[in-house]
């Protein structure tokens, strides 16, 4: 069984990343085994908070497959093709369940798939086709170093054919560490992708202005949070 967020699954556009804008069925999975401090999806993984206990579901991978299918088809109908199915599995942190994603996806086998980390877990061989998402903690994300930082973890997912790095950034002085993190890890700096921090598009904005030049400069990408945009910093549910 997955245990699935309170979130469940829900249909939209990819708001993130080199997929940005592509129609996509968001899977958010419970559980996570960090806890950064401006996370907007605290609720998979604070035990503090009710919403841990009262939202998340057991799912049978055929129930999971059956509610993918169902969100896709109310959202978009036959808009998009069938090949140009997109599922991204979020959390949380997905991998703490990867056997099981495994097993899902062997059930979805003409759907593109993204899978969201925060690079402390390396991905098993079978997830070798997945786009991997790895967002990788900095100083700003209030984890402890030996918690949030494995080396040997990212590169193994550099190391992937479709994978991509995005680090989210609060101030120039993260742009330091990234460069440290890039140079140990030796990093593709083609997969590098510099997202702003912030639940607001005031806040994004802002952070993104003080680290601009600097990521020209490294001739690494920008990634903004379009959701942001769209929906504003309302909850998806």
């Amino acid at each position: 069984m997955l245990k699935v967020s309170g979130d469940q699954v829900f249909a939209t556009l990819q708001g993130e990343g080199v997929t940005a804008g592509k129609p996509a069925v968001f899977l958010r999975l419970h559980f996570c085994n960090l806890a950064c401090s401006w996370c907007d999806t605290k609720y998979t993984w604070d035990q503090n908070r009710e919403e841990f206990w009262r939202e998340p579901v057991d799912w049978s991978f055929s129930e999971a497959t059956t509610n993918i299918g169902k969100a896709w088809t109310e959202k978009f109908g036959f808009e998009v093709p069938s090949f140009e199915k997109r599922l991204v599995v979020t959390g949380g942190e997905p991998l703490l369940q990867q056997k099981k994603i495994v097993s899902l996806l062997k059930l979805l086998p003409d759907w593109n798939i993204e899978i969201e980390t925060n690079g402390t877990i390396t991905p098993l061989p079978e997830l070798q086709g997945c786009q991997i998402n790895c967002s990788p903690k900095l100083e700003n994300s209030g984890n402890l170093k030996n918690r949030r930082y494995r080396p040997e973890t990212l590169k193994a997912i550099n190391a992937m054919q479709n994978s991509w790095f995005k680090f989210v950034v609060t101030s120039e002085g993260d742009v330091t560490e990234i460069e440290e993190i890039v140079k140990e890890c030796n990093l593709n700096p083609k997969k590098i992708l510099i997202m702003p921090e912030g639940t607001t598009l005031n806040a994004t904005t802002a952070h993104l202005k003080l680290v601009e030049e600097v990521v020209r400069r490294k001739a690494w990408s920008v990634t903004k949070r379009n959701q942001l945009v769209w929906f504003g910093d309302k909850r998806r549910t």
